[in-house]
């Protein structure tokens, strides 16, 4: 009796996917739709990955994770779209994931760290249905949904790059990439995981390059604030041409910007000039220095600084 209700029961089954088949043959252009939405790669990319998480784990993991790792990079594709941001369809990598790559990269920090959110916001959204599915049934495959869905979503919060955790922290403080490198380097060591330590030498040669880039941004930072107090001290002496000889010989000295010290050799040029005019006034005894001659000089120094 139990048998033959199984066999019914895979009857009706069957039945039902029969029909459903038919009615998706009937609506080719809802298929066209479907395709035209996912894109044939990802389609491609989907079933390879799904077909290999199958072989390895089964094919109830290999549905529930292709399902949560889907939903999670639509997530991404809508928040760029609601940013006007042009991305790329969804590509599935077995083993390692699935990404949507970005063709530009976003105007803010907040459009950053929306683009990052919403991949597991929806990824949150996609397994809460199963909780009170696993409660009605108590069937497995539901329970695997939960844990998956957190555990990806989880992993994918650690602040540090490439993760959008890390894309998240980097809007408040790209110092939260180091705690997000230690724990996942702790959750790595104890799981033996091949993955999480490709994130974290990832991770660590991104938070190196920026490391480099701010600390050239505070030298560059540095360098003008002493270019400002530099020029306003040219201009203050720019009446005393001794006094402004030797500001700019005292300067050639500190800056390295070749662009700056060019400007500086201009100027030495022109104070030398003005110098040899005077000191052959002096000879000729026509030294005439008037004041309309003073304010040119200074109009010819400011302009050259």
């Amino acid at each position: 009796m139990k048998n033959k209700n199984l066999q019914d029961g895979k009857k009706n089954f069957l039945g039902i996917l029969s029909t459903i088949v038919v009615l998706l043959l009937g609506k080719f252009k809802f298929i066209l739709v479907v395709f035209k939405f996912l894109k044939l790669h990802t389609l491609v990319s989907m079933f390879i990955s799904l077909g290999a998480y199958a072989l390895v784990f089964g094919w109830k993991f290999a549905v529930a994770l292709v399902y949560l790792l889907f939903i999670h990079e639509m997530g991404h594709a809508y928040a760029a779209k609601k940013i006007k941001l042009s991305v790329s369809p969804a590509i599935f990598i077995p083993f390692m994931g699935a990404v949507i790559g970005l063709k530009e990269m976003p105007q803010s920090a907040k459009d950053e760290g929306f683009l990052a959110y919403m991949g597991p916001l929806f990824g949150f959204i996609a397994f809460l249905p199963a909780i009170p599915l696993y409660l009605y049934t108590h069937e497995p495959f539901w329970a695997l949904l939960i844990i998956l869905g957190a555990i990806i979503n989880l992993f994918n919060l650690i602040p540090i790059t490439p993760l959008d955790g890390g894309r998240i922290a980097a809007g408040i403080s790209t110092k939260l990439w180091g705690l997000g490198i230690i724990i996942l380097l702790i959750y790595s060591v104890m799981h033996i995981s091949f993955l999480g330590f490709v994130i974290v030498i990832i991770g660590s040669m991104e938070w190196y390059k920026l490391y480099k880039k701010q600390k050239s941004l505070d030298k560059d930072k540095l360098e003008v604030k002493q270019l400002e107090l530099l020029i306003a001290k040219l201009k203050q002496e720019s009446h005393h041409i001794d006094s402004l000889e030797e500001i700019v010989k005292m300067a050639k000295l500190k800056i390295l910007n070749q662009d700056i010290i060019k400007i500086l050799n201009t100027l030495n040029s022109q104070i030398e000039k003005m110098k040899k005019d005077i000191y052959l006034q002096q000879l000729s005894g026509t030294l005439t220095i008037g004041e309309h001659i003073e304010n040119d000089n200074q109009a010819i120094i400011e302009g050259i600084i």
